[in-house]
């Protein structure tokens, strides 16, 4: 979930490099990332030029929706927003993954008329391959009526470990999104692993392995606030899984970018 985090420098980029290259380091280590930062608003066109060409092919970005449209208008009345943020995320061009909806908390199931409202401005862009995940953090959204609305339109409900919220993991899309966030401020410093959630990845690699039938991808973003340092997390959730680890950026590769 993002790449900028200076503690991250020494334990996982090598020391003596700036945050610029922080970007292409990572593409090293790990093929995909959230980028957090859109968040806050839509990136000016040279920061989206420039992270795609930190990376190599293959490796994907799920930018985040700006809080203006799921936050601060509450998905009503954002057309022209929607439409300037996609057609902006465009220009990862085969960089680009899925592009995440995070909703705040008091987004509950009375607000199911504007998700069943929203849902339809994200077909032009889905006939343009883009792909879309919705993560909702009220347990009244996790239920058969939206699930099935999500189904219908192919958008991915995202599984997520998050305090207050039950873990749940439905496909509602060909591709699974799961993020293991934890509890926001647990730890002063990421540097390194500071708590141990080895049961529940276990059971986060059970699920995936157990309906691995039903999607073609999974994205699976870990979070510093999840064991006090993802980078470890993400490889310990990797291990499990049989797939390949590179605990960090070979020092021999360290300024290419």
């Amino acid at each position: 979930m993002g790449w900028s985090y200076a503690d991250w420098l020494g334990p996982f980029y090598p020391p003596g490099i700036t945050s610029r290259q922080f970007l292409g380091h990572y593409a090293r280590v790990f093929d995909c990332v959230e980028i957090d930062s859109t968040f806050y608003g839509t990136p000016p066109e040279a920061s989206v030029r420039s992270w795609a060409r930190a990376v190599p092919p293959g490796f994907r970005f799920c930018p985040k929706v700006p809080r203006s449209i799921t936050h601060d208008a509450r998905l009503t009345h954002v057309d022209a927003d929607l439409c300037a943020f996609v057609e902006r995320m465009l220009l990862l061009e085969d960089r680009l993954g899925p592009i995440l909806i995070q909703m705040p908390p008091g987004f509950t199931r009375t607000d199911l008329p504007a998700l069943q409202a929203f849902l339809p401005l994200l077909r032009p862009f889905r006939a343009q391959q883009v792909r879309f995940a919705i993560e909702f953090r009220h347990p009244s959204l996790l239920c058969p009526e939206v699930t099935a609305l999500l189904q219908e339109e192919e958008i991915a409900r995202v599984a997520a470990d998050y305090a207050g919220m039950p873990r749940r993991f439905a496909l509602t899309a060909p591709f699974a999104y799961v993020r293991l966030i934890g509890r926001h401020g647990a730890f002063e410093h990421h540097r390194h692993l500071q708590s141990d959630q080895t049961l529940r990845l276990q059971q986060w690699c059970r699920a995936l392995q157990d309906h691995r039938a039903r999607y073609q991808e999974a994205f699976v973003f870990c979070n510093n606030d999840y064991e006090g340092y993802s980078p470890a997390t993400c490889n310990r959730l990797r291990s499990l899984l049989g797939l390949p680890v590179v605990e960090r950026v070979p020092e021999a590769q360290g300024t290419l970018f």
